[in-house]
Order: C-alpha cells, then sequence, then structure tokens
C-alpha cells in the first residue's frame, strides 16, 4: 500500500514537472515573440503594445522560473529526507 502510494506520488510530480517545463518553454517563446515585436513595433500605439506584452511575458517567465526553483528545491529536500529515514 505504502509503495503505490509513493509511486503514484511521483508519477504525479513527474507529470507536474514536465508540465511546468512546457509552460517555462512557452513562456520563453511568448517573449522571444514580444520582444521581436517591440523592435518592430510602427507607431506609438504599437510602440505602447509591444511594452505591455513584453512586460506580461517578462512577468509570466519570471512567475515560472520561480516556481520551478521552488519546486526543485521542495524535491532536493524530500530526496534528502527520504535518504535519511
Amino acid at each position: 500500500m505504502q509503495r503505490n502510494k509513493k509511486r503514484v506520488l511521483n508519477e504525479v510530480e513527474s507529470i507536474e514537472r514536465r508540465r511546468l517545463i512546457e509552460d517555462i518553454r512557452n513562456a520563453e517563446q511568448e517573449w522571444n515573440l514580444a520582444e521581436w515585436r517591440f523592435h518592430h513595433a510602427l507607431g506609438e500605439d504599437h510602440v505602447d503594445y509591444a511594452i505591455y506584452c513584453l512586460e506580461a511575458a517578462e512577468k509570466r517567465l519570471d512567475m515560472l522560473l520561480r516556481n520551478a526553483k521552488w519546486q526543485w528545491s521542495q524535491s532536493i529536500t524530500r530526496e534528502e529526507s527520504r535518504e535519511m529515514g
């Protein structure tokens, strides 16, 4: 029973990790597109929109990277506690 629970938890963590990695890749692509849009903006309205998109993309990427860093540290902590007992 205990092994099955651990296995299921590991599978869920693995799925969440893969989803987070995919989200980070998508956010990076969105950021690259926003940066391109900013460098190629024509006119004041386009520049304003490009800045808005770039700031939003940066915020999203930053949020996802902080989340990944937190999950990584939690994963290491769990591994260390498993090794100790």
